[in-house]
């Protein structure tokens, strides 16, 4: 398996410990209330070297795309839209993600995207919580 298995769009099926995240992180509750329902939408694609991320809410249009190369800096935003200083690398088959914000107070946000049985599995950590989201392939 290869990091070209992440290509094609994702849709995310749930998420657990997301509450628990969030106040760690410091997103308002209302905000908390509102992703918790919400489901993520992720495209991957790739154009040579670099890659591109669209990242949306389903049923809400104009996400966000990013477009990055591996183990090199860009800047991204973090759930809220704050801007975030991000890196990512490839680790075998997986993408190992590190993200920092002036809204994470120091600290780092580390994510670690897998794809077992057809599904993509996502690690998010941040201050000693973890959450956990399951995709399913779109197409």
């Amino acid at each position: 398996m290869s990091l070209d298995n992440f290509i094609g769009q994702w849709e995310e099926e749930k998420k657990d410990g997301f509450e628990d995240f969030a106040k760690v992180i410091g997103l308002p509750n209302d905000k908390t209330q509102w992703y918790s329902q919400a489901q993520t939408e992720i495209a991957y694609s790739r154009e040579g070297d670099e890659w591109v991320i669209k990242v949306g809410v389903k049923g809400i249009p104009n996400g966000r795309v990013f477009r990055f190369k591996l183990g090199e800096p860009y800047d991204s935003a973090d759930i809220d839209g704050s801007p975030m200083k991000s890196l990512i690398q490839a680790c075998g088959n997986q993408f190992k993600e590190k993200h920092a914000a002036s809204s994470l107070q120091g600290e780092e946000m580390e994510i670690v995207r897998w794809i077992e049985n057809d599904k993509m599995i996502v690690e998010t950590s941040c201050k000693g919580a973890t959450m956990k989201s399951l995709y399913n392939r779109v197409n």
